[in-house]
C-alpha cells in the first residue's frame, strides 16, 4: 500500500477559517495527482465540522481525499459529505455552567456570536466568539499569545474534568473532547487499514495543541512516519516538493 498523507486544515492548508488560496489549490491538486499515480492516499484531520471544511476547501481539493476526519477524528466523511462513522458526546451540565462563567470572566472584548459550539464528539469554545471577523480573530490571537487565556482555560478543564481533554486549536478557540478521543484516534484506524508509511502536516503539533494527538500516536506506533509543524499554508508546497 502507498504512503498515507494527512493534512490539518486551519493554519495548514488555509489560514484560520479562510478559504484556500486558489493558486495554492491548483498547485496542491497537481502535486496530489502525481502522488496518486504512485499509489499514495490522502486524508484530512481537522477539529472543524464538515460544513466549515467545505466552505474553506474547493470541491476539486476535497475530491483528492480518501477520507475527511472532522471534529477531532470523531466523524469520518467522504469527499461528498457522506458520513462513514461518527462518535457521540454529551457535554456535562457542570461544564456548560463553567464555560458560561469563563466567558463572563474573560477580560477580552469585544465578544461576538456563538461561543459554545457543539460538534460531533466534541465541544468548541471561544471567548471572543466563533463569528469574529478575520481582523478580530487576528487581534485576539495576538492578545492571547501574550495573556495565554486559551491555555489557562484548557489547563483548568483538564485539571477539573478528569474524563475530558481540552487543547488549544485554531486561532481563537479550544477543543474539548472525551479523554482519548482526540485526533490521535485516527492513527490506529489507518494502521488497521494497512498503512505503514504515514506523513502528517499540522500547525499545532506540540503538546497542548490539537494536532498533538496524531504526533503522540505516530511516535508510539511501529510504522514509518514523519510529521511537520507548519506555520501557515505558504510553507507547505515547498516542503511537499522536497519529499521523495
Amino acid at each position: 500500500m502507498g504512503r498515507c498523507y494527512i493534512f490539518d486544515v486551519d493554519g495548514t492548508l488555509t489560514e484560520p477559517r479562510e478559504k484556500m488560496n486558489p493558486k495554492f489549490a491548483k498547485q496542491f491538486v497537481k502535486w496530489s495527482q502525481v502522488r496518486r499515480a504512485r499509489g499514495d492516499y490522502f486524508y484530512i484531520a481537522t477539529g472543524s465540522d464538515f460544513s466549515k471544511t467545505k466552505q474553506q476547501l474547493p470541491q476539486e481539493v476535497l475530491d483528492i481525499f480518501d477520507g475527511i476526519f472532522c471534529c477531532m477524528g470523531n466523524e469520518l466523511r467522504d469527499s461528498s459529505g457522506k458520513i462513514l462513522k461518527r462518535s457521540k458526546f454529551i457535554i456535562p451540565d457542570d461544564l456548560s455552567a463553567d464555560l458560561e462563567r469563563i466567558l463572563v470572566d474573560s477580560e477580552y472584548t469585544p465578544k461576538t456570536g456563538t461561543h459554545i459550539e457543539f460538534r460531533t464528539g466534541m465541544v468548541n469554545f471561544s471567548t471572543v466568539g466563533r463569528n469574529a471577523s478575520t481582523k478580530t480573530r487576528k487581534a485576539y490571537n495576538k492578545w492571547d499569545s501574550k495573556h495565554l487565556e486559551r491555555q489557562q482555560i484548557a489547563d483548568y478543564i483538564n485539571k477539573n474534568y478528569p474524563n475530558l481533554e481540552a487543547s488549544v486549536g485554531g486561532s481563537i478557540s479550544i477543543d474539548i473532547i472525551e479523554k482519548g478521543k482526540d485526533k490521535g484516534q485516527i492513527i490506529p484506524w489507518l494502521i488497521d487499514k494497512g498503512f505503514s508509511n504515514i506523513i502528517f502536516f499540522g500547525d499545532r503539533c506540540f503538546e497542548g495543541g490539537n494536532d498533538w494527538g496524531i504526533v503522540r500516536e505516530l511516535q508510539k506506533c511501529n510504522v514509518i512516519h514523519q510529521w511537520f509543524n507548519i506555520d501557515g499554508p505558504s510553507l507547505i508546497l515547498p516542503l511537499l516538493n522536497t519529499l521523495k
